[in-house]
């Protein structure tokens, strides 16, 4: 009996000893687990592996150095004070934090950010500062100072000597000036002067500027920076803009059922601004689905396989238009080429005819304004002269169609389909035709406005006609052999 008592008291210890084995086991793993989870919590930026497909898409584009002003625009909680502070804080440590991917600069100097907020207690003690402590990394010492408002306004990275300076939009224009850094960061629409006083001081480091904004106001950043263009007024390609709706953050920090909640208590211009983003004065855009870095390209040589069309939108006293789409193998379109220019029907059939010859194009269908054939008791129209001159040449002028709604539709499921890829582009030498497909509004009683409009008729006249692409037979090629080599590919002569 004794040595079973023996034995049942060693296996009581052995278990006993299990027991606090396991126990401790599971302190150490939940201590661990809380350790990971605090470490996560204060190191936020480490974990942004997830953002939101408008911030993917800013975040690869600031991986091209060629790019220097960037735009995120859009609705109400799109995540446009996340993606602007955690932009900041990465300039600050020269690197992406969460794969440690090194981000382009021009020099190997301490980083200067400058953010600029709104008012200082409302926005940026309530909303600038507090982003910036959740996404700064704890593991980083950083040196923080008070400004005179008692804002943190002046941070330091003690481990690079980077620096990021806060300021407001409402500040005097004065103290914005003389600064000199690498990025400029608004986190809402700023002034005209501030804009202009900051933007001097990114001069002799090649800095960025990136604009975290709903367009309520400040009309001018569409027309001067979403919208920029370079001297001889073709798009500025270091601009990339991008645009999204306050729903492209669901499932990424907001709920649908947060969302719905919110849209009951808006009026239907409200829901516009505050949930797609779309200022009032741009309610009435036609071609929503255009957009710069998708649907403008540098110009290239037609090739002389592809179909090509052209439209002609006449008028009595202003300038003639004449737009000349091409359509590929794949039935993408590309409005290679505009004509804006004063004269006769005899000079736009001559027009016609320099081009063709020039560019050695394979004519497919050339329709004009109904207009253009006036009185029909006129031998003499301009749809007649240009006609006569292109009669010569075998080619057909026909009467282009007037379903304006069903053209439309088809501009913007061409700009943009229904598999989110585009099948129109347009070549950035085509100054106005880009400038209509950015400009052109409904009206005040909901029909397209018939102010600068030309090209755009033109384009929904073109894509009606649902050109597909066939392979140029026999005759085609033979038709083709000119000579290539006097072209200039940019003015079509």
């Amino acid at each position: 009996m004794a040595e079973t008592a023996l034995a049942i008291d060693s296996l009581d210890r052995k278990r006993l000893n299990l027991e606090r084995k396991i126990a401790k086991a599971k302190t150490r793993q939940a201590l661990a687990l809380q350790g990971q989870i605090r470490h996560r919590k204060e190191n936020a930026i480490e974990f942004f592996t997830r953002p939101n497909p408008r911030q993917e898409e800013l975040l690869e584009a600031w991986g091209h150095p060629h790019f220097k002003v960037f735009t995120f625009t859009g609705g109400n909680r799109l995540g446009k004070t996340t993606i602007g502070t955690i932009i900041g804080v990465a300039t600050m440590r020269g690197r992406w934090p969460w794969n440690n991917l090194k981000l382009p600069f021009m020099h190997n100097q301490p980083r200067k950010v400058r953010y600029v907020g709104q008012d200082w207690e409302k926005h940026i003690r309530s909303v600038v500062v507090p982003a910036l402590k959740h996404w700064w990394p704890n593991a980083i010492p950083v040196k923080i100072r008070k400004n005179q408002h008692g804002i943190e306004a002046y941070w330091v990275d003690e481990d690079t000597g980077s620096s990021l300076e806060i300021m407001s939009n409402k500040q005097d224009v004065e103290l914005h000036e003389g600064w000199e850094g690498d990025l400029i960061i608004y986190d809402e629409p700023p002034k005209r002067n501030i804009r202009v006083a900051n933007a001097r001081g990114l001069i002799d480091r090649q800095g960025r500027e990136l604009f975290c904004a709903t367009l309520l106001k400040e009309a001018w950043i569409d027309k001067e920076v979403i919208k920029a263009k370079l001297d001889d007024g073709r798009p500025d390609p270091t601009v990339f803009n991008v645009h999204g709706e306050i729903y492209d953050n669901v499932g990424y920090g907001l709920t649908m059922q947060g969302v719905t909640d919110y849209e009951k208590k808006l009026d239907e211009n409200e829901k516009e601004a505050r949930l797609k983003g779309i200022p009032s004065y741009m309610s009435g855009l036609i071609c929503k689905n255009f957009k710069r870095q998708r649907n403008v390209v540098e110009p290239f040589r037609i090739p002389t396989n592809w179909l090509v069309d052209i439209g002609i939108d006449t008028h009595p006293r202003k300038p003639q238009a004449l737009l000349f789409c091409a359509t590929d193998e794949r039935n993408f379109r590309y409005l290679f080429h505009e004509i804006w220019e004063h004269g006769s029907g005899f000079d736009v059939g001559d027009w016609i005819i320099r081009i063709i010859k020039r560019r050695v194009l394979r004519i497919n269908r050339v329709i004009c304004d109904p207009l253009a054939k006036g009185d029909p008791n006129n031998e003499n129209t301009t749809f007649d002269k240009i006609g006569a001159k292109l009669f010569p040449y075998d080619i057909i002028l026909e009467t282009a169609t007037k379903d304006k709604d069903s053209g439309i539709i088809e501009i913007n499921n061409h700009l943009l389909g229904p598999n989110k890829m585009p099948s129109l582009f347009v070549f950035n030498t085509c100054l106005r035709t880009i400038d209509e497909f950015e400009g052109w509004m409904y009206d005040e009683n909901g029909k397209p406005a018939k102010e600068d409009d030309d090209f755009m008729e033109n384009l929904y006249r073109l894509l009606l006609l649902d050109t597909e692409y066939v392979p140029p037979d026999d005759e085609d090629e033979k038709d083709q052999e000119l000579d290539r080599d006097e072209v200039n590919p940019v003015t079509g002569y």
